[in-house]
């Protein structure tokens, strides 16, 4: 008897426990797996978003301009609400309602970001109507959404009789505004060392004597006035200017610009890259006659009088040129500092300002982002999205995705530099298989993406400004690739050296930089 009372006690107590527990197993597995499917379609949208930027900047002649920026990106955010919706759709939810829990969206750029994130709109009657039948749609006090004004990688330093702003890059681009013993300064440049000016003014970098370039060697593909011709050129400014027949012009839209910022001999006779180090030696002397080398983060505005900081933490000078150019300087880690602090201080307002705006009862947050989704962001040009607020099983969703985007106009990294042989096979410069020739020359890995045109009769077509073979064993697989320093490996090669540097000055100084003047 009292063995059947223990059997029934045990099936009125175990029994629901165990029901509960599978249901509860069962909902943590469901909820896991939909929190998957939700971070696969989050990245997929953003990943499309990318594309999309990357597509249309490298099919504008004018994607270096703010404002044909500003458009390319527009697109691309139409095409994450797009592509989200889509990838939503079977779940109920449409592009409008999704808006409800995108909080932001971040398009980090080469030397700042946009946010994408809803704002309320503000007219006075003035303003209503001077403008009212071309915004008339918009309404005083309305939510809208759209990209908010563009933000610098910024910090400002105060010491002394100097009163600076520095803006920081991707790279080792920086621009100096302010003022410096009372007179207005503006200053920009890429900082490197191991930089000497020669007696009869040429350059030298790293012990490699900088020369001016043959133009014949620098030609690309170009399709224009319903022509597809193979060109000389030079890149100025973000605008690469073409010379035929005795005749310089620029391609816009398809159709060539008569223009006079540019030379044919300036095309035939390439000194892009000694500029290049020239404006790099000329700005660190600058910095160093005027003390701007001895800069530390006690010297930054927003730090208290006691020197502590919780964003800014490195011990001595930011710009120690001995070693300025190492990924472990002072200089890159403070660098880092900046941008991760001015993007998460912005980012961090939008989300929580969402909150007003959104239609959703639900707390939104600034996630905390993991040291390698930095890395990521500080290599290149990137889209960070969020998804937050939506319910998945017995939990609320937040997500986020990072995408880089490794191949665009904006920047020139150590690695964007392909050397092109007389055989036409591209090869990575650390190739160990790689011979070089009387015709071998360093180009920008950009130039041989694919481009498009409509000819005369409407049609889009392809083409390749720089055709050529990827070589498979050091760009494909990647197989046949030093993993030596680059400092190291060009020590018993002066001829390639020559040529990356070359290379890598050319295609940065022909970069479009805002160039703030005060």
């Amino acid at each position: 008897m009292k063995l059947q009372s223990l059997a029934v006690m045990f099936i009125i107590l175990i029994l629901p426990i165990s029901l509960v527990l599978a249901s509860y197993t069962q909902n943590r597995i469901e909820t896991l797996s939909l929190q998957s499917t939700y971070d696969s379609k989050l990245d997929d949208a953003t990943y499309d978003a990318l594309k999309a930027y990357q597509l249309n900047s490298f099919n504008s002649e004018t994607s270096d301009l703010t404002n044909s920026k500003m458009r390319d990106i527009n697109a691309s955010v139409n095409t994450f609400f797009n592509s989200m919706s889509t990838g939503f759709s079977s779940l109920g939810y449409t592009k409008e309602t999704l808006q409800n829990y995108v909080p932001a969206l971040v398009y980090t750029m080469y030397d700042g970001y946009y946010i994408y994130s809803p704002y309320i709109n503000t007219w006075d009657s003035e303003t209503i109507d001077k403008y009212k039948s071309e915004y008339q749609s918009f309404k005083n006090g309305e939510t809208l959404y759209g990209l908010k004004p563009y933000v610098y990688y910024s910090c400002r330093y105060v010491k002394d009789k100097i009163d600076v702003v520095i803006t920081y890059s991707l790279d080792n681009y920086i621009q100096i505004q302010g003022t410096i013993n009372g007179d207005t300064v503006s200053r920009y440049g890429y900082l490197l060392n191991n930089l000497e000016m020669n007696e009869d003014g040429s350059i030298t970098y790293n012990g490699v004597k900088i020369d001016a370039e043959k133009g014949e060697k620098l030609e690309e593909y170009i399709y224009f006035d319903g022509n597809y011709d193979k060109l000389p050129y030079i890149k100025k400014n973000g605008i690469k200017y073409y010379a035929k027949d005795g005749k310089v012009f620029y391609v816009l839209n398809g159709k060539s610009m008569d223009q006079a910022e540019v030379s044919e001999s300036e095309i035939s006779t390439n000194e892009s890259a000694i500029k290049y180090y020239k404006e790099a030696y000329e700005l660190k002397e600058f910095m160093k006659k005027y003390g701007l080398d001895k800069l530390t983060t006690n010297d930054i505005y927003d730090v208290d009088k006691t020197g502590n900081s919780e964003y800014y933490k490195i011990n001595g000078t930011i710009f120690d040129f001995d070693n300025i150019e190492s990924e472990t300087s002072n200089f890159n880690t403070h660098r880092i500092d900046v941008i991760k602090h001015s993007i998460e201080r912005n980012l961090s307002v939008a989300i929580s300002n969402f909150n007003y705006y959104s239609g959703v009862s639900v707390d939104f947050q600034m996630p905390k982002l993991k040291d390698s989704d930095w890395d990521k962001i500080m290599d290149n040009i990137s889209i960070i999205s969020f998804l937050q607020g939506v319910k998945i099983g017995g939990k609320i969703y937040n997500g986020y995705s990072i995408i880089t985007n490794t191949k665009n106009e904006d920047i020139v990294m150590e690695d964007s530099i392909y050397i092109k042989t007389k055989d036409n096979v591209l090869h990575r410069v650390k190739d160990k298989k790689l011979n070089i020739d009387d015709e071998t020359i360093g180009v920008y890995n950009i130039n041989v993406e694919r481009r498009s045109y409509q000819d005369t009769d409407g049609n889009t077509k392809y083409y390749f400004p720089l055709s050529g073979t990827l070589s498979y064993d050091s760009i494909v697989t990647q197989n046949e690739v030093s993993d030596a320093k680059l400092t190291d490996y060009f020590k018993d090669k002066p001829v390639l050296a020559k040529l990356y540097y070359t290379a890598l000055g050319r295609e940065r100084y022909g970069l479009y930089r805002p160039k703030l003047e005060i």
